[in-house]
């Protein structure tokens, strides 16, 4: 949501989270909603889009998960699905939670878990 209302992660890591902390306070963060975008910052939708594989891409949200200061806040993955035909989806997030484990974007995620999933 940060994203598509115009806080620019991307470019802006740093200055988002003091702008928020100025705002609100970072003491008031509960739970980070994980997941990339499908939209470019500013778009005001909420579009997910699988880690990596939008507009925040894997860095941005790597950092983010791995923020020592907010270590010991939840983290849950809003990703969708991956469509493997028209009638099977497969869930995502052991793969990306591996991803953000190893700090390493893996670019043939998609493809990887469309074959696990057959």
């Amino acid at each position: 949501h940060v994203n598509d209302s115009g806080y620019d992660l991307v470019n802006d890591l740093s200055g988002t989270f003091t702008q928020f902390d100025k705002i609100i306070g970072a003491d008031q963060i509960a739970v980070f909603h994980i997941n990339d975008s499908k939209n470019p910052c500013g778009a005001g939708k909420d579009r997910h889009e699988n880690i990596g594989f939008g507009h925040l891409g894997f860095d941005t949200i790597n950092k983010i998960c791995n923020d020592n200061r907010f270590e010991k806040i939840p983290k849950i993955l809003e990703t969708p699905y991956v469509e493997v035909s028209k009638n099977l989806s497969y869930p995502p997030y052991k793969y990306e939670i591996e991803m953000i484990k190893n700090g390493k974007f893996d670019s043939e995620l998609i493809d990887r878990i469309k074959q696990y999933a057959v």
